[in-house]
């Protein structure tokens, strides 16, 4: 009897220690040999210019010390983490550039902008070379649904980016919400001047970017109406993998155009929901915004001191989001 317990319990620690290893195998990697190159932009976008000064604005002593610091205040944390936040962040510092309102919708991601803030003089100096004016963090300190926002940014980023199994896990889940209809009329019959000046900020290293983008979501509008008159429910394939996830923006614009209401119903046999298990419960609530105003945010010194590294004040997630 004792013998067949042993073995009993045996087989239970080996049965777990399987379904252990599986999950643990289907998480993100978080090494940074896995990052993908030039900010993972995809190849047809015309963005050179725009990245090229990203990179000439971030000095690498500036991102070293923000690294001590990240690594310093989250000792479970190591160096490849912050590598892949920091990615995460140089994207949404390029998104900061091209449009007028652009949300903060990862915690994680946030956590090394504050870092980021805390270096005040070289936020400022960065800011100033790539922007043009200072970018001041806005938090939320209200978090309130935002999924019309969430919906513009999930369709911008996927025309720019590939979307990681990291990029799904830190943002939370991409395409769940549908686009504003009254957004997608203005693309479909406004002008692009009317366009560009009411969601973007031009200027002359990401005009050709703003350009591509509104010629990109016009292309989508007609390419649905012509699927529509064929099929009311339209035919798409079904995302597999990581990486290009242009075929989903055009399941976000197709239901959000044709079933608004019922968005979700219909883009969730599409929306890639096997990995809602990697998601961070942020994918509505925004965190905080880009400000270019003349608001400030929680300050530092140039030493890395924070006047508020614990206060209630600078945690801009509030309770919206859960990792």
């Amino acid at each position: 009897m004792i013998a067949e317990l042993i073995v009993g319990g045996l087989l239970v620690v080996g049965v777990s220690a399987g379904i252990s290893t599986v999950v643990k195998n289907r998480r993100p990697k978080l090494a940074k040999e896995n990052i993908p190159a030039r900010l993972g932009i995809l190849d047809r976008v015309p963005i050179q210019p725009l990245l090229d000064k990203l990179n000439a604005s971030l000095d690498e002593t500036y991102i070293q010390q923000v690294q001590m610091r990240f690594l310093e205040e989250n000792p479970k944390q190591t160096e490849d983490d912050f590598e892949w936040r920091m990615f995460e962040l140089r994207r949404y510092f390029l998104l900061a550039n091209i449009l007028k309102t652009t949300p903060m919708f990862s915690e994680e991601v946030d956590e090394v902008w504050h870092d980021m803030l805390l270096f005040t003089q070289k936020y400022q100096v960065f800011s100033e070379k790539f922007f043009g004016t200072m970018l001041h963090h806005t938090p939320n300190t209200s978090p309130e649904p935002a999924p019309q926002e969430r919906a513009f940014f999930d369709w911008i980023f996927s025309q720019l980016f590939q979307i990681t199994q990291f990029s799904w896990k830190t943002w939370g889940s991409f395409f769940k919400h549908p686009l504003d209809f009254q957004l997608l009329k203005e693309f479909k019959d406004g002008a692009d001047d009317f366009l560009i000046d009411k969601y973007f900020k031009v200027n002359v290293d990401n005009k050709e970017t703003i350009e591509y983008l509104v010629a990109q979501m016009k292309r989508q509008l007609g390419e649905i109406e012509g699927m529509y008159q064929v099929d009311k429910k339209g035919r798409f394939t079904k995302q597999r993998i990581f990486g290009e996830m242009s075929t989903l923006s055009l399941v976000m614009v197709f239901f959000s155009y044709y079933y608004f209401d019922e968005y979700w119903s219909y883009a969730k046999a599409y929306a890639f929901a096997n990995t809602v298990q990697y998601t961070s419960g942020c994918a509505a609530v925004f965190c905080g915004s880009a400000s270019s105003d003349h608001s400030s945010d929680c300050g530092g010194g140039d030493s890395g001191g924070s006047s508020c590294s614990s206060s209630s004040s600078c945690s801009s997630c509030g309770g919206g989001c859960s990792s």
